[in-house]
Formats: structure tokens, C-alpha cells, sequence
């Protein structure tokens, strides 16, 4: 490393240390968030049955009461470990989490199944330093993906560049981690505090405190009918990115649901810096036809190979291997769209919020 990029380095970190105090100052009214969004990778867990997936309906219902305890402290980085190859900050914006649920004594087990935490398939990176799994059902070339210069670049500005949003608005996490969950938690919530709201809030002020600017939509799009949410959250990223043309980057966030077994339930993990965080996994549609047509796929895949390989060099264990697959997923309406799954429902919220705040950092200093 240069002397030059020595100097930018520090200066980009002290910035955002400046950030990071101006943004701690506020507290976070979720009340006040814009509409919900909702993306959802149906299917993730298996991607060839997305399609099908996409048509089951949710069953509506209020979500189930808890009682309340001390809140959980602000999630912040924890400092840089040996294992990263990218600087994480010490500290990054706090996000209010919801209070822990009730956790039997030692020796109850939870009625629902158990939770089995494990690192997932991280893949073989030998062929393109990357690992990905094409479903796609044609030839993807990823080194030519990977060779090619990445045209997105963030810019000085206060203008919004990055979109947030959800098509799977309702898809939630854990609000404890005792190895087993209980047959009433509800894997599907409308609290923000509990589901991929909480993740995209932790992307956009984590953005906010290198100076990106980010606009995080919650407009629910799976509640009270799965069916059709794709076509839902297309319409509300259309709108955003016609008001916006500054917008570069659009981030669908989830989360995926991995099953072991009839009852018990996965929660990819990994430890980054000393700290847990839920696995996350890329997917980009490869595929453009005449009846689907998608202009932008291979802008797409250059982003994502360039995304994965950013975040593998941060933990090797955190990213599971890139999809590549047959489904727009509504990227065709950007150049620069992603589908994320951040950690699965097994995880807790504070797991899928480090990720979330690690995708962020990541992503603003690849198109610094």
C-alpha cells in the first residue's frame, strides 16, 4: 500500500467516525420510516422451485405478544480481526432491537424444534477465486464477469444513491438464541424491529455514516397475500428510481429458511471480527428472453462477482456461494440490483443486523 493510499484510507476513517458520532445522536423512530418493501428470493433454500413458491399464500394473523425486558444494548462492529482483509470500523450507527423474548430455565427445551447453528457451504473458490452455484440452466462465465471493470462508482453528493428495499417485507428473525425455538414464534412479522426492515435500516445508517446516502423503503408486499409480491415491490422501485435517477445501487434484502429435518431449523453463522454474524448469499438472474426480457443481467453479474469477492476478502466463512439462476427477481429495472439473503430464520436479529452492517461498509468502500 501506497503513502497516497495510506492518507485516504485514514481520512475516509476519520470521516466516518465524524459520521458515525452525528448519526448516534438520533434515535431511530421506526414509526417514521417510508413505505415497506418487501423482495423476497421465494425459494432460496431451493432455488429451481422458486416459481412455485412465489404462489403460496400467507395465512394472515396478528403477531403474538411478548413480555418486555431490558432492550438489547446498540449493535456496533467489533474492532478489525486477524482474519479480515477489509477494514471494518470500530464503531458503526446503533439500531434499536427488540427486547429479548422470554428464554426458559437451563434443562426447558422449546416446544417448536431445534435451532442448529452451523456454517454453511461456503464453496470452492479454485476455478474463479469466487464460489458460485449456477441454476440458471445455461452457461454463465464468471471469470468474464470478474475481469470486467465495474462501471458503478459512488459520487460526493446528498442526493440519494442506493435503494433498500423488501419484497418479502414480513420474513423475521429470532429475538433469542437458546438452540431450540417454540411452536408459537412467528417466522413472519410485521415489527420492523424483527424482520428484514431491521437489517435495510442497519444498511442505511451505516451508508449514512461514510456520507452515502440511502433510501429505505418498508412498504409491506407479502402480507396479507405472498402471491404477486414481486410485481408489488417492482412497482415501488419503479417509482423510486423514476423519482431518483441518482440511484445506483439497489439492494432487495431477505432472509432465507433452511431446514434440517421435519421440525428443527439452521441458522448459517459466522464469526467476523470475534462476532457472530448470519451467513449471507448473493443471487442474480442470468437468464433474458423475448417474454421476460432482462437488459441488464450482465451489469448485474458484474456487480455481484465483484460484491462476493469483496465480502469473501472481509471473512472467508461469511458468504455462501453466489446463485446465479433463471429468475429477474426484478433486477431487470437497474443495472445495479442485488438480491441478498441475510442469514435465515434461525438467526437473531442482532446476527442479521451485523451482516447488514457489514454489507454496507463493504459495499461503500468497493465503489468508493
Amino acid at each position: 500500500m501506497n503513502k497516497k493510499q495510506i492518507r485516504r484510507r485514514i481520512f475516509r476513517r476519520l470521516a466516518a467516525l465524524a459520521a458515525v458520532i452525528g448519526v448516534l445522536a438520533l434515535p431511530i423512530d421506526w414509526s417514521r420510516l417510508g413505505k415497506q418493501a418487501a423482495l423476497v428470493a421465494a425459494g432460496l433454500r431451493q432455488p429451481a422451485r422458486a416459481a412455485g413458491l412465489l404462489e403460496q399464500q400467507l395465512s394472515p394473523g396478528t403477531d403474538s405478544p411478548t413480555a418486555p425486558t431490558q432492550p438489547t444494548p446498540p449493535i456496533e462492529f467489533a474492532p478489525p480481526g486477524d482474519t479480515t482483509g477489509v477494514d471494518i470500523p470500530v464503531a458503526a450507527p446503533a439500531v434499536t432491537l427488540p427486547p429479548m423474548t422470554r428464554i426458559p430455565p437451563p434443562g426447558e427445551k422449546g416446544d417448536g424444534g431445534r435451532v442448529a447453528e452451523k456454517k454453511m457451504d461456503t464453496g470452492d473458490r479454485h476455478k474463479y477465486g469466487i464460489a458460485t452455484i449456477n441454476r440458471s440452466g445455461t452457461a454463465v462465465d464468471i471469470a468474464a464477469a470478474l475481469g470486467r471493470e465495474l462501471a458503478l462508482s459512488f459520487e460526493k453528493t446528498d442526493a440519494p444513491q442506493v435503494l433498500i428495499l423488501h419484497t418479502h417485507t414480513t420474513e423475521g428473525y429470532m429475538t433469542y438464541d437458546a438452540g431450540y425455538y417454540n411452536a408459537d414464534d412467528r417466522n413472519r412479522t410485521q415489527d420492523h424491529t424483527r424482520n428484514v426492515c431491521a437489517v435495510g435500516e442497519a444498511v442505511r445508517l451505516t451508508l449514512a455514516a461514510y456520507g452515502i446516502v440511502a433510501i429505505h423503503d418498508t412498504t409491506v408486499h407479502d402480507s396479507p397475500v405472498y402471491s404477486g409480491a414481486y410485481n408489488r415491490s417492482a412497482a415501488t422501485a419503479q417509482s423510486y428510481l423514476e423519482q431518483h435517477p441518482t440511484i445506483r445501487v439497489v439492494l432487495d434484502l431477505h432472509r432465507d429458511a433452511v431446514m434440517q429435518g421435519d421440525t428443527d431449523i439452521v441458522k448459517p453463522t459466522a464469526s467476523v471480527a470475534g462476532k457472530k454474524a448470519a451467513q449471507m448469499m448473493l443471487i442474480t438472474g442470468v437468464v433474458s428472453t423475448d417474454a421476460l426480457p432482462h437488459p441488464h443481467w450482465q451489469d448485474n453479474l458484474t456487480f455481484s462477482t465483484h460484491l462476493q469477492q469483496a465480502l469473501d476478502a472481509v471473512s472467508p466463512d461469511l458468504m455462501r456461494p453466489l446463485n446465479t439462476v433463471a429468475s429477474r427477481y426484478n433486477q431487470h429495472l437497474s443495472p445495479g440490483w442485488v438480491l441478498v439473503e441475510v442469514g435465515s430464520e434461525g438467526n437473531t436479529v442482532e446476527e442479521a443486523v451485523y451482516a447488514g452492517q457489514i454489507l454496507a461498509r463493504t459495499l461503500a468502500d468497493l465503489l468508493d
